[in-house]
């Protein structure tokens, strides 16, 4: 039994447009065959289950960058309350260390949209968080690590990304990957093999977890480095970006 597990943009969706059509193909083989696709981002449950609904899926998704998992199978009860106690910790901080960070929660879906340039609509979305909190970090680099501090002895970690600086639980999408997984295992009696598919530095770990690693090209940043587990034959790369690449790849997997 096959499993996928898909990065969103820049993966499953194109880099410019989010435009999955190129993909449709594969997509219907998955489906045709029981093949069960979790959609794995940085992106909120409610930003992605308009997705999810467009694919004609309704399988787990790990949502925020591995900080969650929901639509568990067989109804296993995903943790809940995350985002409360991490808004909790943040109450609870030293009034000068907090004072340095802005999250998603602390602005409106106004800022949010300007601070990302995102459609009002999809900032509104993006602020239904669950499990982590992006924002900004405008304090010194001892301040930081006093913050990073503070949210470690919580069970938190902060992650510098592009543009943000993300609360999360120690967790990431090659964690999520193995938890989903291991419930598949369970309810099942084949032997099952897990197939990830990526193409920034946030999914490298996801890659090299999964049994088949598929790297999309994205001309939009630099290719992922080459490691040991792709020169043994684990991890492939696709030749054409984006969805037509995912296209190719999953049907190149099921022939």
């Amino acid at each position: 039994m096959h499993i996928v597990f898909t990065d969103l943009d820049g993966t499953l969706l194109d880099h410019e447009t989010y435009s999955l059509e190129p993909a449709r193909p594969a997509l219907a083989a998955l489906k045709q065959r029981g093949i069960p696709l979790i959609l794995a981002s940085s992106k909120t449950e409610a930003e992605m289950r308009p997705i999810a609904a467009d694919i004609g899926i309704d399988d787990p998704m790990i949502v925020e960058n591995g900080a969650g998992v929901v639509n568990l199978p067989d109804g296993a009860a995903g943790e809940d309350g995350v985002y409360a106690r991490l808004r909790a910790v943040l109450d609870d901080m030293p009034r000068d260390l907090r004072q340095n960070f802005a999250g998603f929660g602390d602005w409106s879906d106004e800022e949010v949209a300007q601070k990302t340039g995102m459609p009002l609509e999809t900032a509104r979305l993006a602020r239904m968080r669950r499990f982590s909190e992006p924002g900004l970090w405008n304090g010194s680099e001892d301040e930081r690590d006093a913050f990073r501090g503070i949210l470690d002895q919580h069970g938190f970690q902060a992650v510098q990304g592009g543009r943000f600086f993300t609360l999360m639980p120690k967790t990431s999408k090659a964690d999520a990957m193995r938890k989903v997984a291991a419930l598949y295992r369970e309810m099942s009696d084949e032997p099952l093999v897990t197939v990830a598919l990526g193409d920034a530095p946030n999914d490298a770990a996801m890659l090299e977890a999964a049994d088949i690693g598929i790297i999309i090209a994205n001309p939009a940043h630099a290719a992922l480095p080459e490691t040991a587990r792709e020169r043994a034959g684990f991890i492939r790369r696709s030749e054409k970006p984006g969805p037509a690449g995912w296209n190719d790849m999953i049907l190149q997997l099921l022939v």
